[in-house]
């Protein structure tokens, strides 16, 4: 195996530290698409409820009685404060994978060898 110059084996360990940058940002991401569903899917329910419907929530490890309205206000809250964290986390993903794609670029660059002319 030849020997693989100082530079190439400087962008080959960040390569590495990128991969496992992105392996941890997806799935940051799909625990919140999950919560996100989990959420939406909690609003769609209640909605469907009588205004004057017993409601309770956890709180830690408590459950609690709460009214419709302020439920539905929670949700709603919890929905946008997820859609925009799942925004942060899909620009932040594709900013890695452009990173990636020039990267191993470079690398496959340095390791072509000189064309002869």
């Amino acid at each position: 195996m030849q020997n693989i110059p100082p530079q190439v084996q400087s962008m080959l360990a960040q390569l590495e530290s990128y991969q496992q940058q992105l392996q941890l940002l997806v799935q940051q991401k799909q625990k919140v698409q999950l919560e996100l569903n989990e959420a939406k899917k909690a609003l769609e329910e209640i909605e469907k409820l009588p205004d004057d419907a017993v409601i309770y929530k956890t709180v830690g490890t408590l459950i609690v009685k709460t009214d419709k309205a302020k439920a539905v206000e929670e949700l709603k809250e919890k929905v946008e404060t997820l859609e925009v964290r799942l925004n942060a986390l899909e620009r932040q993903e594709k900013k890695l994978n452009e990173k990636l794609k020039e990267l191993t670029a470079k690398i496959q660059a340095s390791l072509k060898p000189p064309v002869a002319g």
